[in-house]
């Protein structure tokens, strides 16, 4: 959760950082970052949601891994990128 609160805060201060540049490229870098808000409230749910189904998948109980866990860490860590670039 602190890593979509910290994404949601970073992308709304950007977004209305880049908006009142009035310039083109500063409405480009705006709607970039509205959109990156959109995503990760829309990422949140299905992660959460994976979070509480991936361990069922595991190879057994001492390996813990499979797909849906590749892909929430591979979310997690593309999230953790976009806010140390945000």
């Amino acid at each position: 959760r602190p890593l979509f609160q910290a994404l949601q805060a970073l992308a709304e201060d950007n977004a209305a950082f880049f908006q009142r540049s009035g310039t083109e490229s500063g409405r480009r870098f705006a709607a970039a970052f509205a959109a990156l808000r959109e995503h990760g409230r829309r990422l949140e749910p299905a992660l959460r949601h994976f979070a509480r189904l991936y361990h069922r998948f595991d190879l057994d109980e001492a390996t813990p891994g499979n797909g849906y866990r590749s892909l929430a860490q591979t979310a997690r860590c593309c999230l953790a990128h976009a806010v140390h670039k945000s």
